[in-house]
């Protein structure tokens, strides 16, 4: 029975670790490696390593003295963006939920295609970019008592966490001044 079971174990463990047998004391015994880069016969390659890219989440608000409809739309006029988003130099409109943006990120112009995946009107825009820094991302729109929106934006994006925190600040403030001052109704 000791042999039994002894040599069930030796076969469960040639399968599981690719043992080919077992020395004198019983220990399973490997094959030889080949070359670095060669592959016995029969034996699959390893599978590919995917790419791994740190992301980074951050959320920022500010309050707007204006309306949470008249807030909402401001942010559907895409072609306004450059005006209180000071990395982009470009938008061009693709179609209603499309367009194009271009912008001067460390130092270089990047252009990407950015979707709106979601509106909710006068509550939520949310957008994904065809690009590596401010990949995804939702702004939501809360009205406040006294006919004040609470600006709510979180994104997804690579840029570090210092420098996304920051850009995110200045947009929201310019944001601000640029709603406040009218430029919803220019």
């Amino acid at each position: 029975r000791h042999a039994t079971s002894s040599s069930i174990w030796r076969s469960s463990i040639t399968q599981r670790v690719g043992v080919t047998g077992c020395d004198k004391a019983g220990a399973a015994v490997r094959p030889m490696k080949m070359a670095q880069n060669e592959l016995a016969p029969n034996e699959e390659p390893p599978p590919a390593r995917p790419n791994f890219i740190d992301v980074n989440t951050d959320s920022q608000s500010i309050v707007v003295n204006a309306p949470a409809a008249e807030v909402y739309h401001c942010c559907l006029r895409f072609e306004e963006l450059p005006r209180f988003i000071t990395s982009i130099t470009k938008v061009d409109r693709i179609d209603d939920t499309r367009f194009s943006c271009t912008s001067i990120i460390e130092g270089g112009e990047v252009t990407s295609q950015i979707q709106i995946i979601m509106r909710v009107p006068d509550r939520r825009i949310a957008w994904q970019a065809v690009s590596d820094n401010f990949r995804v991302g939702v702004v939501f729109f809360d009205p406040l008592f006294g006919g004040a929106t609470k600006v709510n934006v979180k994104v997804r994006s690579i840029t570090e966490p210092v420098m996304l925190t920051g850009a995110l600040r200045r947009y929201l403030r310019n944001f601000k001044v640029y709603v406040e001052s009218g430029g919803s109704r220019k």
